[in-house]
């Protein structure tokens, strides 16, 4: 070939990617962008290792023709709509990893986290009632604002950490596959003209090792706290060390094993070590936009967990009938749609059920006859739509769950009707020979899609290109590995539809924290979220959810002004702090029923709000006294007084700290800082930045409840002062303007 055939040749076929790159430069710094940015590295590699990488391997079979009719000779428009064709059948199913694969992970990732917890309570002393009394957790932000955090702050050390381990664990995965290879008499194995069904299975296996992953790693990033201190920052960091320590050399070992093996199938080593890496990086990459349901759905059962123990709370099935109705008006709107305009779609685009049999063979990798362009063309068409059922399907679903979500409130008791008809029903569908809504024979199961080389003659020149393939998966033959597999592959689909229903429910969910003094010096922190649909008149006058009824800020409230009637005003006034329901509802039943439609008219109106509690706990009343900001070589930077009391001059407490840590780390040999110092009723929080460490001085029981604010703080001081960090000269009134900012951050813990 000449070098502009080379040339011309690369463009067109990597025109799809070049096309999807040109937003990048103007959208990046947007937060639109840095999502765009992940999704997109997430396309390049899928299709490196999905499409690409099979052809390096395929070098013992000759790339197949794709004619074209007479009337399509020298028509470039069809060769450039093949083309993209082709990268949208792939982009197609790439989205089948945050639509079929990742819900698995973020899903039951936090059942593994909650496992992890359970186990570690139980080795510690005492009844279980009194230690979840002293479990604590927070959430007091939107996922949606979790997520735009995660991704406009573009740390990616967590991911980072997680790659790592990926990478070490990798080997050690390596070597447990071939063990299973060997046991099925795989060693043999050709994948490229053999059996796929191994290939088929690394990806369930990489699922299972990023679920484990997960669960350690989400009892770190939820913040729990047993008695005040982080479970989950030991733990991980405990776990993570050990898997280092004692992975990297098993790993070496694995690797020195494989190489030393005669009958190691080095082609096989390969795919797998890539589809791994694929796997990794994909889900690393998901990481900051799942990981918020994540945290949600471990907190909830922790919260479930301490209910069930404490006390029992009657479950109300007063709305039982609307999931249901809702489900069952799902499955016949999937029906209508798929049947009567998806599905005649689809035989537009394969003219029959023969012809579709007929294409399945053509996109054989050893189908030896005529292939014409149109053919794989339509192939990829129809992977397109199926693809497309399947998104339509879990957004569709997802969606009637979450309203469904709005009338019962409870996770488990929508679950449990919702999903349940619409499983049910999925059952039924399939054995009268429709299309479910939840397949549970998905055809994934029998062929394994990938690429291959081709090429077809444009302008009397040769276009290699590559190809869409169908490789037979042969399950039957496997049954162990079906068997190890069942966990994924048949409630995955409905995973899908859970974790998308509760995104979209608590996706823009906004919550606030509620102190409630209890007896002694004990207080009740409930994490509230706002509910869009005014109460009924049997939950009003019950307090079914502990409703909190909150004034709307004056900025989200109508322009208009209205004469208000003098009760209304009154009414405004004394809710102004936030006010449960019970707290003021007239006990009369006549003023209790004129004072809902009171509460009616304000909360349509715009006025007022509902909340109801997501979570709960309790915890020690903490005193703050003193914050002081110091840089790493132990100058004072900042400090704030809390209580009017002024401990000791900031300069000297800095010098204090210092010498403290010097002399521990001495003394001690341990590379771990010191975190907290305890004397008597005055504790000293202290907690560590990049540039500066923070010393947080209060006074109460649950000593570590601060940490997190602590934190917040030491994170945002370093942000917004890291120009003058970077190289300090030693001068003050830069950071003056952060005393708003401890006011802010803090004020809610002064409550």
């Amino acid at each position: 070939m000449e070098p502009i055939e080379i040339f011309f040749m690369f463009f067109l076929n990597a025109l799809p990617i070049i096309f999807l790159a040109i937003p990048i430069p103007f959208i990046y710094k947007r937060l639109i962008g840095k999502l765009y940015l992940r999704v997109f590295l997430g396309i390049v590699i899928f299709f490196l290792v999905y499409w690409v990488l099979p052809i390096t391997f395929q070098t013992n079979i000759d790339p197949k023709e794709l004619q074209l009719h007479p009337q399509e000779q020298e028509n470039i428009f069809m060769a450039l709509f093949f083309i993209f064709t082709h990268m949208i059948s792939l982009i197609g199913y790439f989205f089948q990893y945050p639509f079929a694969t990742l819900t698995f992970i973020f899903l039951v990732g936090p059942l593994l986290s909650f496992l992890i917890l359970w186990r570690k309570l139980r080795k510690e002393p005492g009844n279980m009632r009194d230690k979840l009394a002293d479990l604590t957790f927070e959430f007091k932000k939107s996922p949606s604002d979790m997520i735009k955090e995660g991704l406009i702050k573009s740390d990616w050390s967590e991911e980072k950490q997680l790659i790592k381990l990926l990478i070490v664990l990798l080997p050690i995965s390596l070597y447990l596959l071939s063990v299973i290879i060997k046991l099925l008499g795989l060693e043999n194995i050709d994948l490229t003209t053999g059996t796929t069904t191994m290939g088929w299975f690394v990806e369930i296996l990489f699922v299972y090792i990023a679920t484990l992953l997960l669960g350690i790693h989400l009892v770190y990033s939820s913040k729990i706290s047993f008695k005040g201190v982080y479970i989950g920052e030991k733990l991980r960091e405990d776990t993570f060390r050990s898997l280092f320590q004692v992975g990297t050399p098993i790993s070496l070992l694995s690797i020195l094993l494989f190489l030393a093996d005669p009958n190691t199938n080095h082609v096989f080593i390969l795919y797998f070590f890539a589809y791994f890496m694929m796997g990794a990086i994909i889900f690393i990459l998901f990481l900051k936009i799942f990981q918020p349901i994540a945290i949600l759905i471990f907190i909830k059962l922790i919260d479930l967990w301490k209910r069930t123990k404490t006390k029992k709370k009657k479950i109300d099935w007063t709305n039982w009938y609307i999931p249901l109705i809702i489900g069952v008006g799902g499955c016949l709107i999937f029906i209508i749609i798929y049947h009567f305009l998806i599905n005649p779609l689809q035989v537009g685009i394969i003219i029959s059920q023969e012809y579709f049999d007929e294409l399945i063979l053509k996109g054989d990798i050893s189908y030896g006859n005529i292939i014409f362009l149109e053919d794989m063309l339509r192939l990829d068409l129809c992977n397109i739509t199926n693809t497309f059922i399947l998104i339509f399907s879990v957004i569709l679903f997802a969606y009637l769950f979450a309203r469904s979500m709005q009338f019962i409130k409870k996770i488990a008791i929508t679950s449990f009707i919702f999903l349940g008809i619409v499983i049910l029903l999925s059952i039924m569908i399939l054995l009268v020979g429709l299309y479910p809504p939840i397949n549970f024979a998905p055809e994934e199961y029998e062929y394994w899609i990938t690429g291959a080389p081709a090429y077809f003659s444009l302008f009397d020149k040769d276009i290699y290109t590559i190809r869409t393939v169908l490789f037979k998966v042969n399950l039957g033959e496997f049954p162990l590995l079906v068997i190890i597999a069942i966990p994924f592959t048949y409630t995955r689909y409905v995973f899908n539809l859970l974790i998308w229903g509760l995104i979209l429910y608590y996706l823009n969910k906004i919550f606030i924290i509620k102190n409630v003094p209890k007896e002694g010096d004990i207080i009740e922190r409930i994490s509230f979220s706002r509910i869009s649909e005014f109460p009924k008149y049997e939950a009003y006058v019950t307090d079914l959810y502990r409703y909190l009824v909150v004034k709307t800020p004056e900025s989200e409230v109508k322009a208009e002004k209205i004469e208000e009637r003098e009760e209304v005003k009154e009414l405004l006034e004394k809710i102004k702090d936030n006010k449960f329901l019970k707290e003021i509802r007239p006990i009369e039943k006549e003023e209790m029923r004129r004072f809902y439609f009171t509460l009616k008219y304000l909360f349509y109106d715009g006025k007022i709000s509902f909340w109801i509690p997501e979570f709960t706990y309790t915890s020690g009343k903490v005193e703050l006294q003193g914050l002081y900001v110091i840089y790493s070589d132990g100058r004072d930077l900042f400090s704030y007084n809390f209580s009017g009391v002024d401990y000791a001059d900031p300069g000297l407490i800095a010098g204090m700290f210092t010498a403290i840590t010097a002399f521990i780390k001495e003394t001690t040999k341990s590379s771990e800082l010191l975190k907290t110092i305890d004397h008597g009723d005055i504790k000293i929080l202290i907690e560590y930045g990049k540039y500066i460490f923070s010393a947080l001085f209060i006074k109460g029981k649950q000593s570590l409840e601060n940490r997190g604010i602590l934190k917040e703080f030491v994170e945002w001081f370093e942000e917004k002062h890291k120009p003058h960090l970077l190289d300090w000269s030693g001068a003050l009134h830069p950071f003056r303007d952060s005393k708003d900012k401890v006011e802010e951050i803090f004020k809610e813990e002064e409550e």
